[in-house]
């Protein structure tokens, strides 16, 4: 069996956050596999940042919370010692979530190995989740074993949140997760304040829920003015 790896804590399907609706029919079809467990397989691919590890997470999240067994490898973790046999036998496995792919395509025992688990898992009935940066199309693919086996792989490109308010509905989504409201007029000066990048304004609402647990308040927007005033370097 591989290194079990720690789920994020804000990994979870109700924080996740689409503004396109062909990504949202993509996302409800993922949902879908996992409930009803029909040897599909899917690629998220899009730059850094967009969520392709937090839905891959989630996923493994909503199959363990139903009481059955899921696998997140991470590969692009050279702290773990990863080998191509590590996938042997993750067919088993009613959820198998590989991230990071590049760091591993080109590579010919690597994609034998994958190759192998795509149609094992489909043969199986279990669902299979790969995430990257490039488009499968992009692959520098060293066999023909892998490139067959991917013809029955779904691809589906995820794109970063650029409306306000769908950035804004992301945070309070996090955020009640969390434990506490994020009021429109505070999601407003956070991107204000320092950009639309999700996952640096998910970095400063986590600071400012420890300032809320320590001084015990709710988040108003005077009291956030307050906490970066004085944690943030000017």
């Amino acid at each position: 069996m591989p290194l079990k790896i720690g789920l994020r804590d804000d990994a979870c399907f109700e924080t996740f956050v689409t503004e396109k609706e062909s990504l949202a029919l993509a996302f409800n079809g993922l949902q879908g596999a996992l409930m009803q467990s029909n040897g599909s397989a899917f690629y998220l691919y899009g730059n850094s940042g967009v969520g392709k590890t937090h839905l891959l997470q989630a996923s493994c999240r909503f199959v363990t919370e139903q009481g059955r067994a899921s696998v997140y490898l991470p590969f692009e973790d050279h702290s773990l010692p990863l080998i191509p046999d590590v996938l042997a036998g993750l067919e088993q496995m009613p959820l198998v979530c590989l991230d990071d792919m590049t760091h591993i395509i080109g590579q010919p025992k690597w994609e034998k190995s994958l190759a192998n688990l795509i149609i094992k898992s489909s043969v199986q009935g279990h669902t299979l989740i790969l995430a990257g940066q490039l488009p499968i199309n992009d692959w520098n693919l060293a066999t023909t074993d892998l490139a067959k086996a991917l013809m029955t792989v779904l691809p589906i490109e995820m794109h970063a949140l650029e409306e306000k308010e769908e950035i804004i509905f992301a945070l309070q989504r996090h955020s009640l997760r969390l434990g506490f409201e994020l009021p429109n007029d505070v999601g407003n000066y956070l991107i204000k304040t320092f950009s639309t990048d999700l996952q640096e304004l998910l970095a400063v609402l986590k600071l400012l829920e420890q300032a809320t647990l320590v001084e015990k308040r709710r988040l108003t927007l005077p009291f956030v003015k307050q906490v970066l005033n004085a944690k943030l370097p000017v």
